[in-house]
């Protein structure tokens, strides 16, 4: 979207007066929910591979026979939790470019196939290691080129003044989607996890088909009365005549011809010289946009180096290991519920609170929190009398949950869209995706062989340490961007 000027902002803020939110809201809760569908495949692996990895019998229905399960390595239920996000990784690298030819909204409807059909291998091929890798990757594409294109769709369809709750409500469905997995774990068999988790894409594609597609997408394909139908429903004005809308499409597809006419502008040769430098100046490490790229690329690195996908894929294991005196699968049903209702949080004073101090105060929380879990595992190791403390590792746990919660879980989404310029949104985003997902591809498959090689303490002391460098960095660069205008965040990422 173009950047408001003084007239867009004194248009912006009439329309804000006649029109409603809910439709915003709807649409946007509607398209996250495919972050459910990614919150399943994240959080499948912690109640799924304690039942990989123990000796099991198989009771067929219909025969008195049982059939041993084979029981998977170590190794290999590290390859099981960390193929997902390798996939992710590789669906992220085309997924902004999809997004520009297909739609935001098509392609999130087509992301349903490889999703279903990676849930179905796994319920087909219950423990076949080589059927479990391919499913695990297959929806891991599905996942990253979701996490691309559910951002776009939810910015493009946003007011300014709902922009920050809309942007922290992928987070917020991500973590229905780990409690949801986790529930149906603590409760049901292996087997049924997969059936469960068929369930959230299915009714995804059945709602999401009815939401329009972003007026953004549809002008810049020339669909322009298809564009002003979707501004409409989305601004709740229905068939009446409204020239806020005009005015807003109007400025749609101002940016959109200044954006045409920047790409298709004939070179000379006597403009080679001028092309050449305005693009090296785009790309320069003192440009707005090779700016925001640097704490964008900070804020994704230290949001997984926080060991959270981690504490996500094993959470049962860590349990375990920790010597809790509740049953583990209960333990991560209470860690699910508490990690949801402190994502929700956000939405209500982001607003208000501002960027900075929610990141702050998180990467804070999870700092104290996995000191106190390293200290734990220490005097374990100690051979410490630790049964009085069985309460603890929960404690810490949720701590760093309720922490993670509030600001490095859904922040650094809101912030990469706040701060990146129209041009460069598709592609960094994909870039910054792309970092993302290999973070938690390399977390996810070091963690199980860290923590046996060094130990829990020292493990959960390194996260402990990256806390607190992160904190270091938001306080020495990461920019406030609470009710700024996209205009003002350029000019002072131009002026820092």
């Amino acid at each position: 979207m173009e950047h408001p000027t003084k007239e867009g902002v004194e248009s912006t803020e009439v329309l804000v007066e006649n029109c409603k939110k809910w439709p915003q809201y709807l649409a946007a809760s509607l398209a996250t929910l495919y972050a459910v569908c990614v919150g399943t495949v994240d959080g499948w692996t912690s109640p799924a591979l304690p039942y990989l990895q123990e000796p099991r019998v198989l009771h067929h229905h219909n025969s008195t026979n049982t059939t041993l399960y084979y029981t998977i390595t170590d190794d290999e239920a590290s390859w099981i939790g960390s193929l997902a996000p390798l996939g992710a990784l590789l669906g992220a690298i085309p997924a902004g470019y999809l997004a520009n030819v297909l739609g935001r909204r098509l392609l999130l409807l087509l992301l349903v196939v490889p999703l279903m059909l990676g849930w179905i291998i796994i319920f087909v091929a219950q423990d076949s290691v080589p059927w479990l890798y391919c499913a695990r990757f297959i929806m891991g594409i599905a996942c990253g080129a979701a996490t691309v294109a559910t951002p776009l769709y939810n910015e493009e369809i946003a007011e300014v003044r709902v922009r920050g709750t809309l942007g922290v409500n992928m987070d917020m469905m991500f973590n229905v989607g780990i409690l949801y997995i986790y529930v149906v774990g603590a409760l049901d068999s292996y087997v049924w996890l997969s059936v469960s988790a068929c369930v959230v894409p299915a009714i995804f594609a059945v709602t999401f088909f009815w939401m329009p597609e972003s007026p953004v997408f549809l002008l810049s394909k020339g669909q322009t009365e298809k564009a002003e139908q979707s501004l409409r429903w989305l601004r709740g004005i229905g068939k009446t005549k409204s020239p806020d809308i005009e005015r807003e499409l109007g400025q749609m597809q101002k940016f959109l011809n200044e954006s045409l006419s920047k790409k298709t502008k004939p070179v000379t040769e006597k403009t080679k010289c001028r092309v050449f430098k305005e693009c090296f100046a785009d790309i320069s490490m003192s440009s707005p946009t090779a700016k925001a790229v640097r704490i964008i690329f900070g804020l994704m690195t230290f949001q997984q180096l926080t060991g959270i996908d981690a504490v996500i894929y094993y959470t049962v294991d860590i349990f375990r290991d920790a010597g809790s005196s509740l049953s583990p699968f209960v333990c991560t049903v209470v860690v699910g519920i508490l990690q949801l209702i402190s994502t929700y949080i956000p939405s209500l004073i982001v607003d208000r609170a501002g960027r900075r101090i929610l990141l702050i105060l998180s990467e804070l929380g999870m700092a104290v929190s996995l000191l106190v879990l390293s200290l734990h595992f220490a005097m374990q190791n100690n051979r410490a009398d630790v049964s009085w403390t069985g309460w603890i590792p929960l404690a810490a746990v949720n701590m760093f949950i309720v922490a993670f919660s509030i600001g490095f879980g859904p922040l650094p989404w809101l912030i990469m869209a706040e701060l990146l310029s129209a041009e460069a949104k598709v592609w960094v985003s994909s870039m910054a995706v792309c970092l993302n997902w290999s973070l938690t591809f390399a977390v996810t498959k070091l963690f199980p062989i860290i923590n046996r090689d060094l130990g829990p303490a020292m493990t959960y002391g390194g996260f402990c340490f990256i806390c607190i460098l992160g904190t270091a960095f938001v306080i020495l660069f990461v920019p406030e961007t609470q009710g700024k205008s996209r205009e003002d965040i350029q000019l002072e990422l131009i002026a820092k």
